[in-house]
């Protein structure tokens, strides 16, 4: 009885801790599952909290890439003396919530100044209404900026109105706004007209020099008629290769084109500047022919490109020649592609014998690399 009444215990005993063996292998299995559980969780939260902080800043990239009309964003060609500001820049801009025109104010100042000396944006005239009161580039990158701002609230965030107005002045928004409300070439022209009339009349003309050929063409030399496409050429973005077909250019040269120096940034002693065209080698007598079909526009000799012709192909499309030793057309001409128009030479600057070449949207502006018009 004894032997039967132990046997019965450890049997119990058995039975128990099979129970207590499979009631923690429960518990364990439980407490695993929670802590998978929360693993999972933590996992599925933080893939929420990442997808939401990209699709933050994607849509914040976008508000920003259409934060003004005319001109994309992209990083404004200009040189390093330029970029040196781009931070100051900025942050001046920063505080009044108008980042995205960062890369317009580095056009502006490459404009203005190319980065030099200490009043890199010109602010001085705005600031204090004489040239020179401003010594400091940081206090000229300030108060660039807050003459900047105030154009551009005053025109309505019209770009082309707020940049000719910078280098006109505000009085500049109410003339086109008493002219139709919107900012045209034409009326640049007209502005700038009637206030060099009214400085001639006050004596004062002799303070004023046409910075460019149609300034003296249109008797209009109070400030820069082409202010916008000259700040605007430096934001690549604008730029309007595709109104001109390749494919349809003949040489220039009735021999191998070879070039000495491309269209890029370069410093010839005079620091950094945008060399607009490609110079090609030639040597007098070679004779120099017209790329396309066109019509004589300019055929004269212009400041740094010597004796220059200048032919328009189309409504965007023109190619000039410079640094010609003889011109042999007529502004008026019609030349077929081809045909001969002047002498290869080194009239104007010019350190030897080659030609300029340009291809451009404008005919005094707007260039373009021809390189690969060339099909070099």
């Amino acid at each position: 009885m004894s032997s039967n009444k132990t046997s019965d215990k450890v049997k119990k005993g058995l039975k128990t801790a099979t129970k207590l063996v499979v009631a923690k292998f429960q518990l364990g299995t439980i407490k695993i599952q929670l802590i998978v559980g929360g693993i999972l969780l933590l996992l599925l939260l933080l893939v929420v909290g990442t997808v939401g902080l990209i699709s933050v800043i994607l849509e914040d990239g976008e508000q920003q890439s259409g934060g003004y009309s005319g001109v994309p964003p992209g990083q404004a060609q200009v040189s390093v003396e330029v970029l040196q500001y781009e931070d100051k820049i900025n942050s001046e801009l920063a505080k009044y919530d108008l980042e995205e025109y960062t890369d317009v104010l580095l056009a502006l100042m490459m404009q203005e100044s190319g980065g030099k000396g200490n009043d890199p944006m010109q602010s001085s005239e705005s600031y204090c209404g004489s040239i020179g009161c401003i010594t400091n580039p940081d206090i000229s990158i300030e108060r660039g900026v807050i003459h900047f701002k105030k154009v551009l609230e005053q025109s309505n965030n019209d770009l082309k109105l707020a940049l000719q107005s910078y280098n006109f002045g505000n009085g500049f928004i109410d003339y086109v706004n008493n002219n139709g409300g919107e900012y045209t070439f034409d009326l640049a022209i007209s502005f700038s007209q009637k206030h060099y009339q009214k400085q001639i009349e006050l004596g004062n003309g002799n303070q004023f020099t046409c910075l460019r050929e149609e300034g003296k063409q249109y008797n209009a030399c109070y400030g820069d008629i082409k202010y916008v496409d000259s700040v605007l050429k430096y934001l690549p973005s604008t730029s309007d290769q595709t109104q001109i077909a390749k494919g349809d250019f003949n040489s220039p040269l009735q021999r191998e084109l070879i070039i000495t120096s491309p269209f890029s940034w370069r410093d010839i002693g005079a620091g950094q500047e945008h060399h607009k065209g490609l110079d090609l080698d030639c040597n007098s007598p070679d004779s120099i022919h017209s790329a396309k079909d066109g019509e004589v526009v300019y055929a004269s000799r212009s400041k740094g490109y010597g004796n220059l012709v200048t032919i328009k192909h189309g409504e965007t499309d023109y190619t000039s020649y410079g640094h010609l030793s003889a011109i042999n057309v007529s502004v008026g001409d019609n030349l077929e592609g081809g045909e001969r128009l002047g002498v290869c030479g080194t009239t104007g600057r010019s350190t030897g014998e080659h030609l300029h070449f340009e291809i451009k949207t404008e005919m005094w502006g707007g260039q373009i690399d021809p390189q690969e018009y060339l099909g070099l």
